[in-house]
């Protein structure tokens, strides 16, 4: 294209210093090779922009079909943790109340035991691919407004919110945990302390909290993939 452009110029050139050629044929000849060059720049301008938004798609599509396999692994990761925490606030619940069950003398210390029950971890989403498209500067390639609006939220509101309820929820259960390691008194007797009940109960109140988060969460992926969808990308 620059050798179009040079050979038009030249000819421009000799077309306004060429002899023995009216004003009117010199203006002519100079105006059409203006337009040569002028359409011969423009051309390459638009193929040039054409390429790299088809490029930039084309990562996009990549980025989008691989996210979406992410966000997949994310609903099995989030239903998993989503069925632990409600086995947990089950437990707490009943144990929180056991102060006042008439029959809580009657409970066997091991039917008590199985109701403490510890789960201190938090879920791992798989972000490297977000993070490493983002961190490139190419979330704005992302041409669906809906679909990238949805994706910041979720990784950036979503994601951290339910890690620090984890993570909260999870320093409540190990001090449950060190108070257990350190009881001298028969289970029954320990779960009724007032230090324990607090715990178990700031633990249920919390754990409905996750529950809840969880559910948007789901929520919140199966739109995000139902978006990526949308688009036509190919998952299979």
């Amino acid at each position: 294209m620059q050798e179009e452009v040079a050979k038009h110029t030249k000819k421009l050139y000799r077309a306004a210093t060429r002899p023995g050629y009216t004003v009117f044929e010199k203006l002519k000849e100079i105006a059409v090779e203006i337009f040569i060059i002028v359409f011969a720049v423009t051309l390459s301008i638009w193929l040039h922009s054409w390429s790299d938004h088809r490029h930039e798609q084309k990562e996009v599509s990549d980025f989008l079909k691989g996210l979406r396999e992410d966000l997949t692994k994310d609903i099995e990761l989030l239903k998993k943790k989503q069925a632990s925490v409600a086995h947990m606030d089950s437990g707490y619940y009943f144990l929180s109340g056991l102060p006042n069950t008439p029959a809580a003398d009657t409970i066997s210390e091991k039917n008590i035991s199985q109701y403490l029950y510890f789960n201190i971890s938090m879920i791992r989403p798989t972000v490297g691919r977000y993070d490493g498209f983002k961190s490139s500067g190419k979330m704005e390639t992302i041409e669906d407004d809906s679909l990238k609006q949805s994706l910041l939220v979720y990784y950036q509101q979503e994601l951290p919110d339910v890690l620090y309820g984890e993570n909260f929820v999870n320093s409540i259960q190990l001090k449950l945990l060190d108070l257990q390691m350190d009881n001298k008194l028969p289970l029954r007797e320990f779960i009724k302390t007032n230090k324990v009940q607090s715990l178990l109960q700031l633990s249920h109140h919390n754990f409905g909290g996750n529950m809840r988060a969880y559910k948007e969460m789901i929520r919140q992926v199966e739109t995000i993939i139902n978006l990526i969808d949308a688009k036509g990308v190919s998952h299979k």
